[in-house]
């Protein structure tokens, strides 16, 4: 009974129109998604991180800076916010890989790295 109250699907609706625009097919706007996503923040971290963005090569290099941006935005906002920009950016990656003619969604990791001994 209560999923059927009509502004369930309107909340929905909304969700899906954030990520819309998720349609990218160059590693360039990959890059500027995160320096969008770290751009209202001043910290030497970002500075670091911003360095390590000018040495990615591959989707996986990026894939692997997530969890410092996470960081870097939670730290300065909320996790609520370090969500959805990272969100935004998982949806560009998962585009970008899965569509660009060089690189394959197998590129990058589903779930956690196992361990290496």
């Amino acid at each position: 009974m209560f999923f059927k109250l009509p502004w369930f699907n309107s909340l929905k609706a909304r969700h899906d129109e954030k990520y819309r625009d998720t349609q990218v097919l160059e590693m360039d706007f990959l890059v500027d998604e995160f320096h969008d996503a770290m751009a209202d923040i001043q910290d030497p971290m970002r500075t670091r991180l911003h360095a390590a963005l000018i040495s990615c090569e591959n989707p996986k290099d990026l894939w692997f800076l997530r969890g410092k941006l996470f960081n870097l935005i939670s730290k300065h906002h909320c996790e609520f916010v370090a969500n959805e920009r990272v969100a935004r950016l998982d949806q560009k990656l998962r585009f970008f890989v899965g569509h660009h003619p060089d690189h394959s969604p197998e590129e990058l990791p589903s779930g956690p790295m196992a361990l290496m001994h």
